[in-house]
């Protein structure tokens, strides 16, 4: 009955659309050109490189990718942003950690680079990264190869004092391991594992005997916190190193402080009954630890069973588990697509395949995002053409729900493009695969955005009512509601708007505690519960929404992050808190982790609004867009809005839908323009700027919001 009940529903929404889908037209201008001076483009870019096999075109796409980086790392030396720079040095040396043997022959062309790099980082004090580039000089040239072990070891020394200055005699061993081992696992280097493996253990022997003999130094645990996972980190780097075979003999006299009982059982039985599930049940156990989880040895041990046992599902599957982990999209896809060819069971391992949809919806996004609608396209067609072969020889719902997945992703990047005919015929055709309250959400957000304020609460509340008391159902409870009331709001129907501004917020609520929750999903419920409890007066919303910043500072980001403070800085600006955006903006543009086109974007956002308000300029966003250089979309923005760059050239480079938007927003609000010099000039860009129909980015709200106010 529900699923009759189902088929009906999503049938009339269909039909209630249909009139508004159909002879969509596509994308109106070329798909943008891959800049691998982008970090989205070079993500994706690498993200393919792991899917090469050793050759001519894998050795010819790295070149491409570290030459790129070099530009970057470049720019970042020179201008004394050390934290960049060895970030970039870390993305630079990992595209040689699966063969380290030739990274000296790969960034020999870069030698005079490093050279300076290694330079900056020791003035800086930074040792990590100078240890880094030390050891990729000794390899780019073997002849001073002396010289560098040299300097590498006047490092370790040094370091080693100041732990002793810090710990006392307790210290002693503790730092040149800390810096080795970031190293050792992004470039295993026979003899750099080596010299890690013998520190670990030497390490481990004398702490352990100090211990057991009365009147241990005090604060050695202290100094040496992470000598209890002895065995682990010997098991990770020699696991990444491809020297699983040797883990065996090196952690098995382990027996006291760093010994790891179910750890030493995986290892034992992989190396003494080597079958393809031991190789899995290794690998799990070195992703998935609670203190030292390392996706990334955990992949070289099921390629290890893969040398062995070739075409294994099982082993194919705990390959792209740790891909994925990884965040190697690409990879992950492709592995995971082996593993279902090779599966002969009858029953189709459905976890997979669900994990292999939300893959193809992370890449399809990710190309439209970048520009791309006409490759994401293409890329829905992949997912179709292979779920309908496996289709045909292993029956399943789950593939119905596969490609739903991906329709979803190319719709809301087709919406998120301007596209919004096209994004909401894909949207509408993903719900007849399969109901998915992402479809809802994206469907909801556009008619919302589009102003059909009855539409975008009807899409809200029919994934509302597909929910159930799941957590993960109360998390989507709770963003569904928060659209639909944002969408009554609009309509100006308030009553109904609060009502679903309270569900919002208890379904925020209901969740848990903070500390129970990953700081991604606690930072989403400040800001989009924040959002729900300015529109019902709660005196206290500001705060919430000043709070998700503070929760992804520092080690709490990862790549998407900056959509929370970006989110941030663009809600309060909308709800007439200048002064609080402009904390949020401070706190943002101060964390070194943030992503360069996030700091260009909100610097452009804090400027426009104070020049709009009559306030002066911020000094810190004029100063940021001026110290921009480089030739991507929104490096030409900061440096239009800096005046190092002509509005004409400007215009020029404004490629795709979304750019020509932005480029009108500016030109009208800081004035590039010079149209925007009258009321009724600048009224027509922003009108250019909705007309552009980028409904999901701010740039869009804000201009909604300008010209009511004109």
């Amino acid at each position: 009955m529900a699923a009759r009940r189902l088929a009906v529903v999503t049938a009339l929404l269909l039909a209630a659309v249909a009139a508004c889908t159909r002879g969509a037209a596509g994308p109106r201008w070329p798909d943008a050109a891959i800049d691998l001076r982008g970090d989205a483009d070079r993500d994706a870019e690498i993200d393919r490189f792991w899917t090469l096999a050793p050759g001519a075109e894998r050795t010819a796409a790295r070149d491409r990718i570290a030459s790129a980086i070099a530009r970057r790392l470049g720019d970042a030396v020179d201008a004394r942003r050390t934290l960049e720079a060895a970030q970039l040095l870390d993305e630079l040396t990992a595209l040689w950690s699966a063969d380290p043997a030739q990274v000296g022959a790969g960034l020999a062309a870069h030698a005079a680079l490093l050279e300076r790099a290694r330079a900056a980082f020791a003035k800086a004090g930074a040792l990590e990264p100078a240890v880094q580039t030390l050891v990729l000089l000794r390899e780019i040239e073997p002849a001073r190869a002396a010289q560098r072990a040299g300097e590498l070891d006047e490092v370790l020394a040094f370091a080693d004092e100041l732990s002793v200055a810090e710990h006392g005699p307790a210290g002693v061993r503790a730092q040149p391991i800390a810096l080795l081992h970031p190293t050792a696992l992004a470039l295993p280097l026979p003899w750099l594992v080596d010299r890690y493996v013998e520190l670990v253990v030497q390490r481990r022997t004398a702490v352990a005997a100090l211990l057991a003999a009365d009147g241990a130094p005090y604060g050695i645990l202290r100094a040496h916190r992470d000598v209890v996972h002895a065995a682990r980190r010997i098991a990770n780097v020699l696991a990444r190193a491809g020297r699983t075979a040797e883990i065996h003999a090196r952690i098995s006299p382990i027996k006291t402080i760093g010994y790891d009982r179910d750890l030493a059982m995986r290892v034992e039985l992989a190396t003494d009954q080597p079958t393809p599930m031991a190789y899995v049940t290794l690998a799990g156990a070195l992703r998935t630890h609670e203190k030292a989880p390392d996706p990334a040895a955990a992949l070289a041990v099921c390629n290890a069973g893969l040398a062995r046992f070739p075409g294994d599902p099982e082993l194919l599957a705990a390959a792209a588990d740790s891909a994925r982990f990884l965040g190697r999209v690409e990879q992950a896809i492709a592995l995971y697509e082996q593993a279902l060819r090779a599966d002969t069971d009858a029953e189709v391992d459905l976890p997979a395949a669900l994990r292999l949809g939300k893959l193809y919806a992370e890449r399809i996004g990710r190309i439209a995002a970048g520009g791309r609608p006409r490759a994401a396209t293409l890329a829905l067609g992949e997912v179709r053409e292979f779920t309908a072969k496996l289709a045909r020889s292993r029956p399943s719902h789950v593939w119905g729900q596969v490609v739903a997945i991906a329709e979803s992703a190319l719709g809301k990047g087709l919406a998120g493009q301007g596209l919004v005919d096209d994004g909401r015929r894909v949207l509408t055709t993903s719900l007849a695969h399969a109901p998915s309250i992402d479809a809802f959400e994206a469907l909801s957000r556009l008619e919302t955005q589009l102003d059909a304020f009855a539409a975008g609460r009807g899409w809200a509340q029919r994934g509302l009512d597909l929910l159930g008391s799941s957590a993960g159902d109360r998390y989507r409870r709770a963003k569904l509601a928060r659209i639909a009331g944002d969408a009554m709001r609009r309509a100006g129907k308030p009553r109904e708007a609060e009502a679903h501004y309270r569900d919002a917020v208890r379904a925020w609520a209901s969740l848990g505690e903070d500390k129970e929750l990953a700081p991604q999903i606690v930072a989403e419920r400040y800001l989009d519960g924040g959002r729900a409890r300015w529109w019902i007066g709660d005196a206290m919303a500001v705060e919430h929404v000043l709070k998700a910043v503070d929760l992804l500072l520092g080690p709490h980001r990862d790549a998407t992050s900056d959509e929370i403070p970006a989110g941030v800085v663009a809600f309060l600006i909308q709800a007439g808190r200048y002064h609080d955006a402009l904390d949020a903006y401070h706190r943002g543009l101060g964390e070194p982790s943030g992503g360069e086109a996030y700091k260009v974007y909100t610097s452009l956002w804090i400027l426009v609004e104070a020049r709009r308000l009559g306030h002066p300029p911020d000094r810190l966003a004029t100063e940021y867009l001026a110290s921009r250089t480089g030739d991507l979309w929104y490096e030409r923005l900061a440096r239009a809005a800096s005046g190092k760059l002509s509005y004409d050239q400007l215009r020029a480079s404004a490629a795709t839908g979304p750019q020509k938007g932005e480029l009108a927003f500016y030109g009208a609000m800081l004035g590039l323009d010079p149209r925007a010099a009258t009321p009724g000039g600048r009224r027509a860009l922003l009108e250019a700027t909705v007309a552009a129909r980028s409904v999901f980015d701010a740039e869009y709200d804000l201009a909604r919001l300008y010209l009511a106010a004109l």
